[in-house]
C-alpha cells in the first residue's frame, strides 16, 4: 500500500486478503486522515473489515416489516441486473473466492487503467461489515472522497458541498413540434444528460478532483463532495467563487439557447467534518442545502432582468420561415438551416430569396439541426468525446458546443473526429474505458421494424418531404405506430418512483446516499435497455412470431427519457401497455426489501394518433401519472400510490366527474393498484389470449388478431352492463346473464376435442367476474379498461 488513494487502492485491492478481509491496521498507512474518513463513516478500525452479501440498499433500517434479502455478487454490466435472493452468500470466503473468480474469468485487472471503473465494476454488488447494505464501491468512494477534503481542505471548513439542480427541465426537452419529434427529443433529453456531466467535470477540475467526488448524478441534478480548497486550479480565486461566476456562464448560455425555459441552479456550501457525524446533522446540511438551491430557482436570471424583458420583433415574420421544430422566430436567416438536407449544413442565407418559402426547404435553428443530426448518430453510439479545439460543425454535424468554466466552448461528439484529438472521453454503458456515461439508449430502428411498419413510415416520410430513410435510422411515429395490433396508434408512458422524499430521508451519510441514487440510476438507465429489449409480458405472443412478421425481436418502443426515479417512453400502444407491467414488475423484484406498500412506481399510459404533437402526448402522459399518484379506491380515505392509470383521457375523466359524488365516482375507475392490475386485469386478459386468432388485415403484412368467442355484441353489452352498474349501483343480472350465455354458447360450436379446453377458459372467465364480493366490486369498476384494451386490439385500422 502507498499513497493510499487512488480510491484507497481500489478497494484495498478488494479486500485483499485470501479470508476476504483486512486486518486491523489497514488505514495506518494513510495517516490520520483516513482514521478520520473511517470514523465519519462508522468504519470500525479496531475490526477487521470483511466481505459480506450485498442486502437491497433500499432496506429501511428499523423496520419491521422489511424483510432482509441479498444480491448475488457478480460484475456490473450493461444488461439485467442481479436479483434479489432470501439466503445470502454462506461465508466470507465463498464470497471472496466469487469475488476472484469474476476477475479472473472477465476483463482483468489490466483491462481497468482507472481504479474507479475496476471498483464499480467488481464492488457493485457485494458488501462489507462496515454495512450490510451499502456496497463496496460507495463505501471506498466516499472514503475517497472524505479523504481528499480532510487532506486538501481548509482546517475551519475542509468539506465543500456542491448541489445543483436543473429548473424547467419538461418545458425545455417537450415543447417540440412532431416534425423529427422523436430524433430530436431524443437528442435533446441527451444533450441535458450531458450537460449535467459536463457540469460535474468543469467543477471537479476547478476542484483539482475526480470522480469519487460524485455522491450522486441522475435525475436533472447531481451532489458533489470537494474539498474547500482556497484557490482552484489554475486560477487565483477561491473554489466558491468560481463555481458562481461559471453559475452565471452557464446560465447566460441557457437563456439564449432554451429562450429562458432552462435555468441551473447551482450552489457551494462549505461545513465542518463535523457535519457528517451523525444522521440530523448530515440531514441538515442537504435541507438547508436544497433549501439554497429554491431561492435559487424562485429567482432565477435575476441577473439578465434587462435582457428579459426588452421587447424585440421576430426576425421571421411568417410560420414557414420560423424554427419548424421549436417555433422559435427569433434567428435570423444565417442562423437557419435546411433539415431535409441529409449530406451537409447549407445555411438559409445562401438560398435565393423567392425560394425560401418553397416546401422544398424546412427552415430549423442551428441547435435544432444538429439536435437532429445527433438523433440517428444516438442509436449505435458507444462513446462521447470532448474537446477543446474548435470543431468544424459542417463537416460533423450532430456536434454539442456547451461553455466552459474557463472562458470558451468545448464540443462533444459521439463519432472520434477525424483530424481532432479528443481531450476527455466517455464510454456508453460499457466499463472498458475510464469514464463511464450511463444512457438509455433502446430506440427501435427503422430496419428493425416489420415489413408493412416500414413501408407505412417510407409512405409517410415522403409525404412530409423526407427523401430516404436508411435501416439504421430511428423509427418514426409512423413506424411505431404501423408496429402495433389493431389501431394503428401510439403509447406515451411515464412512470415515477412513489414516496422517494421518504426513501431519502432516513438516510445518515454519504455512502447510503450514493448507494441509493446509484442503484435507482442502474435501474432507470441501464436495466431499463434490458426490459425493452425483451418482452416478458406477451400477450400477442410476438416473440414466437414467424418470418419476423411483428419486426425484429426486442419491443418496438423509444425511450425519449428514464433516469433517477422516472422515465418516459413512447411506441407501438399494445407493446407500452405490456412494457409498463414488465417494468412494474422488474421494479418491484430489485426493491424487494422495501415494506409492502411503502414504496413503489405509479405509471399513466395515453393512446395518440401518430401525427399528434409529441409534447401534448408528454403532457397528458404525465397528467395520466399524477392521476394514479393521487387516486384512491373505495374503501380508502386518502391516496394509495403504486398505481397504474391506463388508457387515461379527457372524455373518461368527464365521464367519471358527471357520476357525482365519491361513492358513485368510485363505480368507474380510471386507475387500479399493481397487486389489482396483475392478479384481475393481467390475468383476465391472458383468458382471452386462449380465444385470440393472428390474422392479416389489408395485406399479408399488416397483422392483426380476431376474437371469434368474443363478438363487438358482445363486449357492447359488457359496456352496457358497466353502464347501468354506474347509474343505480346494481349488477344487472339478466343482462349479465345474457351476456354469458352468448358466451357459453359460442364456446359450445367448437370442436369435440376443443371443448374442455374451452369450458375451462370460461369458468376461468366467470371466476374473475361472480366468484366474491370484492372480485365483483373490482370488475365491474375496472372492466372498461379491459375492454378497451380489447377493443383497440381487434381494430383494423
Amino acid at each position: 500500500m502507498s499513497s493510499q488513494h487512488p480510491v484507497i487502492e481500489c478497494g484495498i485491492r478488494l479486500l485483499k486478503s485470501p479470508e476476504g478481509e483486512l486486518k486491523t491496521g489497514w488505514t495506518e498507512q494513510g495517516g490520520k486522515e483516513l482514521a478520520e474518513a473511517c470514523s465519519l463513516l462508522n468504519i470500525k478500525l479496531d475490526e477487521p473489515l470483511t466481505l459480506q452479501a450485498l442486502q437491497s440498499v433500499f432496506l429501511e433500517e428499523n423496520s419491521p416489516e422489511a424483510a432482509p434479502m441479498w444480491f448475488k455478487p457478480c460484475e456490473l454490466k450493461a444488461g439485467p441486473l442481479p436479483a434479489l435472493v432470501e439466503t445470502p452468500e454462506p461465508d466470507q470466503l465463498t464470497l471472496r473466492n466469487t469475488l476472484q473468480g469474476l476477475r479472473q474469468t472477465g476483463n482483468g485487472e489490466a483491462a481497468f487503467s482507472d481504479p474507479l471503473t475496476e471498483l464499480e465494476h467488481y464492488g457493485s454488488f457485494i458488501a462489507t461489515s462496515a454495512h450490510a447494505s451499502t456496497p463496496l464501491f460507495d463505501l471506498f468512494k466516499s472514503l475517497a472522497a472524505l479523504y481528499d477534503c480532510l487532506k486538501q481542505g481548509t482546517p475551519e471548513t475542509p468539506c465543500l458541498m456542491v448541489s445543483c439542480d436543473f429548473s424547467g427541465i419538461q418545458d425545455t426537452v417537450y415543447t417540440i413540434t412532431s416534425k423529427g419529434a422523436l430524433k430530436t427529443l431524443r437528442a435533446r433529453s441527451f444533450m441535458l444528460e450531458l450537460l449535467c456531466e459536463h457540469l460535474i467535470y468543469e467543477i471537479l477540475h476547478m476542484a483539482r478532483s475526480d470522480r469519487h467526488a460524485v455522491i450522486y448524478s441522475g435525475g436533472g441534478g447531481f451532489s458533489l463532495l470537494l474539498p474547500n480548497i482556497e484557490q482552484s486550479h489554475d486560477s487565483d480565486g477561491g473554489i466558491i467563487e468560481k463555481i458562481e461566476e461559471y453559475r452565471e456562464t452557464i446560465n447566460k448560455w441557457a437563456l439564449k439557447e432554451f429562450e429562458g425555459r432552462l435555468f441551473i441552479a447551482l450552489d457551494a456550501k462549505p461545513f465542518d467534518k463535523e457535519k457528517l457525524r451523525d444522521q440530523a446533522s448530515f440531514q441538515e446540511i442537504r435541507q438547508s442545502q436544497a433549501d439554497a438551491l429554491d431561492r435559487l430557482k424562485r429567482r432565477k436570471f435575476s441577473d439578465h432582468l434587462e435582457t428579459l424583458f426588452t421587447p424585440s420583433m421576430p426576425e421571421q415574420v411568417t410560420v414557414k420561415k420560423e424554427c419548424q421544430i421549436t417555433h422559435r422566430d427569433d434567428l435570423t436567416d444565417d442562423e437557419m438551416f435546411d433539415l431535409n438536407e441529409l449530406k451537409k449544413c447549407v445555411s438559409m442565407a445562401s438560398v435565393d430569396a423567392d425560394k425560401r418559402d418553397s416546401d422544398d426547404y424546412l427552415w430549423v435553428s442551428e441547435s435544432c439541426y444538429h439536435q437532429f443530426k445527433l438523433g440517428d448518430k444516438l442509436v449505435g453510439a458507444t462513446g462521447i468525446f470532448r474537446y477543446t479545439t474548435a470543431i468544424d460543425r459542417s463537416k460533423n454535424p450532430g456536434t454539442l458546443v456547451l461553455p466552459s468554466a474557463s472562458g470558451g466552448m468545448v464540443s462533444y461528439t459521439v463519432e472520434e473526429v477525424a483530424d481532432a484529438t479528443p481531450a476527455t472521453q466517455w464510454s456508453i454503458n460499457s466499463w472498458d474505458g475510464q469514464r463511464l456515461f450511463l444512457y438509455a439508449n433502446y430506440v427501435r430502428k427503422h430496419g428493425e421494424l416489420s415489413a408493412y411498419a416500414r413501408q407505412e413510415e417510407k409512405e409517410q416520410l415522403l409525404e412530409e418531404g423526407r427523401r430516404s430513410v436508411k435501416a439504421d435510422d430511428t423509427a418514426s411515429f409512423a413506424g411505431l405506430a404501423a408496429s402495433s395490433c389493431g389501431a394503428d396508434l401510439i403509447g406515451a408512458l411515464r412512470m415515477d418512483v412513489d414516496n422517494l422524499g421518504k426513501l431519502f430521508s432516513s438516510i445518515s451519510n454519504i455512502a447510503q446516499l450514493s448507494a441509493r441514487s446509484r442503484m435507482l440510476n442502474l435501474f432507470f438507465k441501464l436495466h431499463l435497455n434490458h426490459i425493452c429489449a425483451n418482452r416478458s409480458f406477451d400477450l400477442l405472443k410476438k416473440n414466437q412470431a414467424e418470418h419476423e412478421e411483428w419486426g425484429k425481436p426486442g419491443r418496438n418502443v423509444s425511450i425519449i427519457y428514464a433516469g433517477g426515479d422516472d422515465l418516459f417512453i413512447v411506441g407501438a400502444w399494445d407493446e407500452t401497455v405490456e412494457l409498463a407491467f414488465d417494468i412494474q414488475e422488474e421494479f418491484e423484484c430489485f426493491t424487494a426489501a422495501l415494506p409492502k406498500g411503502a414504496n413503489g412506481i405509479s405509471g399513466g399510459l395515453t393512446l395518440h394518433q401518430p401525427k399528434f404533437p409529441l409534447y401534448q402526448m408528454a403532457r397528458l402522459s404525465a397528467e395520466a401519472e399524477a392521476y394514479a399518484k393521487g387516486d384512491r379506491d373505495a374503501e380508502e380515505l386518502k391516496p394509495k400510490k403504486n398505481r397504474i392509470s391506463l388508457f387515461y383521457d379527457h372524455s373518461k375523466v368527464n365521464r367519471k366527474r358527471r357520476l357525482g359524488d365519491r361513492e358513485l365516482s368510485q363505480r368507474y375507475m380510471l386507475s387500479m393498484q399493481w397487486g389489482l392490475a396483475n392478479a384481475f386485469l393481467r390475468s383476465l386478459m391472458k383468458v382471452y389470449q386462449r380465444c385470440f386468432k393472428q390474422t392479416a388485415f389489408q395485406s399479408e403484412e399488416r397483422k392483426g388478431i380476431e376474437i371469434e368467442k368474443f363478438s363487438y355484441g358482445t363486449i357492447e353489452k359488457w359496456f352496457a352492463v358497466i353502464k347501468k352498474y354506474q347509474q343505480s349501483n346494481q349488477l344487472y343480472l339478466p343482462t349479465m346473464a345474457r351476456v354469458m350465455k352468448d358466451v357459453e354458447r359460442e364456446f359450445s360450436d367448437d370442436d369435440k376435442d376443443d371443448k374442455d379446453d374451452k369450458a375451462e377458459l370460461f369458468k376461468n372467465l366467470v371466476s374473475y367476474l361472480y366468484t366474491t364480493e370484492e372480485n365483483k366490486r373490482n370488475w365491474i369498476s375496472h372492466l372498461h379498461i379491459a375492454l378497451n384494451w380489447l377493443t383497440y386490439l381487434r381494430r383494423k385500422v
